[in-house]
């Protein structure tokens, strides 16, 4: 439904004066109210409040410093232009300090009174389309706080709905940043095993070790330095819900491993002769295509169809068709809280960066811009310059400044990598390379520390 045209309230006791104005007023699409004196239009305040306000100083009977001051206490969204002939410094700062946008002199030019009203007027629609944004974000965080309105989000959600209530594993497929680890805590939340524990394991980067002593726990005396035993993750979430996250970088001697507890629903602690019976339900996530894994003999098909009674396939931020400001307005809301600024928005321009961007590190990326830019702001608008370099050499290359090839090579490595939280299987991945590959480049460009 197309917005009504924004509402214009013009207190002025000159009749010339006024008759220009709402000439020039209506003649750009807005909607004039007129009153020639104050008590007038307070009457109506209460009952139909404007968009903008513009009103004389010297009136009769309320003046317009008073009239500014009821308005903002009313109604503070109400913005307000002062407009008298008797201008002074010290009326403006009151003006100003009252909450009025600006101050206007007379006599003053037609075509400067329009420019103003057009700056009033934008920052008038930049807050409504926040707000509408945040109505329309309360709207889509039903499924657990997960932010979409996209449908491919939509798809996401009904698969959710459908597998949480049953005792199904379910593989949550995704690269990094796309919200694997919500989902399968959504997946939990709304699963009858809620009120059970919610335990997640990275299986990524750990020695085998290390992975069985973390999931499977062990006994005392075990190893050197086991001065008393220790309960595992998978012991720990009983009755509840487990996340193996990263699971195709599991060695297939661990996947053995694991493959024999789901079968069994049983572990023995590492040192251990003793069972220990397992009630859990087992969600796995990763950043590969798993089934691409199996092909090519790096994970174990019997592992692989434990695991995958139903795929969940999550999209990249990029695929997720209208999502953006959504997410814009969660991450800029959070911040804001976090750190403690006033309500921000962001410029028209700095929406242009970001809608232009690709996004290789999908939302956790864009949150860490919006919190880095929340962090830089310097006044009610995040504008270019708060948004990281790189936002600006992605949409806007100048040719003089684009360097060598083995120049824009090391850049895009160095935001892919940066996007993935250095995750070098996933920025091998986007980067359409071996592993093998990407670590000489990172070692050729000294990356690879």
């Amino acid at each position: 439904m197309p917005r009504p045209a924004p509402s214009i309230a013009l207190v002025e006791d000159d009749p010339t004066t006024t008759e220009r104005l709402q000439d020039c007023l209506a003649g750009r699409g807005y909607r004039v109210s007129a009153f020639t004196e104050g008590e007038t239009f307070l009457r109506t305040l209460a009952a139909a409040p404007p968009d903008l306000l513009v009103t004389d100083l010297k009136l009769p009977g309320i003046n317009g410093l008073e009239i500014l001051r009821r308005v903002k206490a009313a109604h503070p969204d109400v913005e307000v232009v002062v407009v008298t002939g008797h201008g002074s410094i010290e009326t403006a700062i009151k003006a100003i300090k009252a909450g009025a946008f600006h101050f206007l002199t007379k006599p003053f030019r037609l075509e400067e009174f329009r420019n103003l009203v057009d700056q009033v007027m934008e920052k008038i629609r930049l807050r409504q389309e926040a707000e509408e944004l945040r109505a329309s974000l309360r709207q889509q965080m039903g499924m657990e706080g997960i932010i979409g309105a996209s449908p491919q989000m939509a798809q996401v959600f009904r698969l959710v709905e459908k597998v949480a209530p049953l005792e199904c594993p379910v593989l949550i497929e995704g690269q990094s940043g796309t919200g694997k680890e919500l989902v399968a805590r959504a997946i939990h939340r709304l699963s009858p095993r809620s009120p059970g524990p919610m335990v997640c394991f990275n299986c990524g980067g750990f020695s085998d070790g290390l992975i069985a002593n973390e999931l499977f726990g062990h006994e005392k005396g075990s190893f050197t330095g086991a001065f008393k035993a220790k309960r595992g993750l998978l012991e720990a979430a009983d009755h509840g819900t487990v996340l193996l996250d990263e699971i195709t970088e599991m060695s297939p001697d661990m996947q053995v491993k694991l493959l024999r507890v789901l079968q069994e629903r049983q572990l023995y602690r590492v040192g251990g002769t003793r069972p220990i019976h397992l009630d859990l339900r087992v969600l796995a996530a990763s950043n590969r295509d798993t089934r691409e894994e199996v092909s090519q003999g790096r994970f174990r098909e019997d592992l692989y169809f434990r695991l995958n009674v139903v795929t969940i396939q999550m999209p990249r931020l990029v695929e997720r068709e209208g999502d953006l400001p959504l997410l814009l307005e969660h991450f800029l809301h959070q911040y804001c809280q976090a750190y403690q600024k006033g309500p921000l928005t962001f410029s028209r321009q700095a929406r242009a960066l970001l809608e232009a961007y690709h996004f290789p590190g999908n939302v956790r990326e864009l949150g860490n811009i919006v919190a880095q830019a929340v962090a830089l702001s310097e006044g009610p608008e995040i504008i270019p310059r708060d948004l990281p370099p790189y936002l600006h050499q992605a949409t806007h290359p100048s040719p003089a400044a684009l360097g060598t090839l083995e120049e824009i090579e090391e850049a895009h490595i160095r935001r892919v990598m940066a996007g993935v939280d250095n995750n070098r299987s996933e920025a091998a991945r986007i980067l359409g390379m071996t592993r093998t590959t990407l670590w000489r480049k990172l070692k050729k460009f000294g990356l690879d520390s």
